[in-house]
């Protein structure tokens, strides 16, 4: 098979589309199998649109547009192409009215919430921001972790609200700490399985993938490495007590790295928590 190389004039170069720097009738044949996949996924989800097929293409369509111009072009540690895509999407569909997002990184995070979400209110927390590039002018920003008393979130309509764990802290410990503070809708990132959390510094454990494997039993130790460096952690039965009763709803995204062949994600999760 040969593979012909031309150089486009004027409009159709400019037509191409970045990232994936396709021709138009490739670009779409990529998006119609994220489409296929995404939609598949949203179609399990309590807030699924109607027609999950055309909601999750228009969706995707725009995000690829917006992509390009996202402020923060390395964000090494953070999301990545896939990652931000889910959170696009899901935010989207959720149409939250506020938004908590725990761990901010460079600000990479905060710029796809508001892209999805326009209107909403944010409230960013992390325990450092001095790596913020992206800054949004409408979001409250608290260098704090999220359960601090300096973060006022007493006018918010839990019902309309939505949390993004993105901070590296035990799944268990944010899903009670949702659960106490009336939240119910939340977005956990790294949630890695117990065979693959050498993927990521400094994993969440025990993430939710973890507290639903059945096969895991409390009290084993787990080992792994990464950079070179040996890690331990004990699964402990009080680390997970009573959290998956809590959880109505739980769903990990797939990964659409196999499709599109960039970095794999991180095993964006949806959380419903019961009322």
């Amino acid at each position: 098979m040969s593979v012909e190389i031309v150089n486009l004039p004027g409009d159709e170069a400019a037509a191409l589309v970045s990232p994936g720097l396709l021709w138009p009738a490739l670009q779409a044949r990529l998006e119609a199998r994220l489409v296929t996949v995404m939609a598949d996924a949203v179609g399990q989800l309590p807030f699924a649109p109607a027609d999950p097929a055309a909601t999750v293409a228009a969706l995707v369509r725009e995000f690829y547009g917006l992509y390009p111009s996202r402020p923060v072009t390395d964000n090494k540690g953070g999301s990545g192409f896939n990652d931000s895509l889910w959170l696009f999407v899901l935010a989207r569909l959720i149409a939250p009215k506020h938004i908590l997002e725990s761990g901010v990184h460079k600000g990479h995070g905060t710029w796809v919430l508001r892209r999805a979400c326009p209107e909403a209110d944010i409230v960013s927390c992390d325990i450092t921001l001095k790596n913020l590039i992206y800054h949004d002018e409408n979001a409250r920003y608290f260098e704090c972790d999220w359960t601090d008393p300096r973060v006022e979130l007493s006018t918010w309509d839990r019902s309309r609200s939505l949390i993004f764990f993105d901070d590296h802290i035990s799944h268990a410990q944010r899903v009670r700490e949702a659960k106490v503070r009336g939240f119910r809708l939340s977005l956990f990132d790294d949630n890695l399985p117990v065979e693959t959390i050498y993927a990521t510094g400094g994993p969440p454990l025990p993430t939710l993938a973890m507290i639903m494997d059945e096969s895991l039993a409390p009290g084993c130790e787990i080992a792994w490495t990464r950079n070179a460096k040996s890690y331990k952690y004990r699964y402990k039965a009080e680390d997970i007590q009573g959290v998956s009763d809590v959880i109505d709803h739980y769903f990990m995204l797939p990964d659409l790295a196999p499709i599109n062949r960039y970095s794999a994600g991180s095993g964006l999760s949806f959380v419903q928590l019961a009322e």
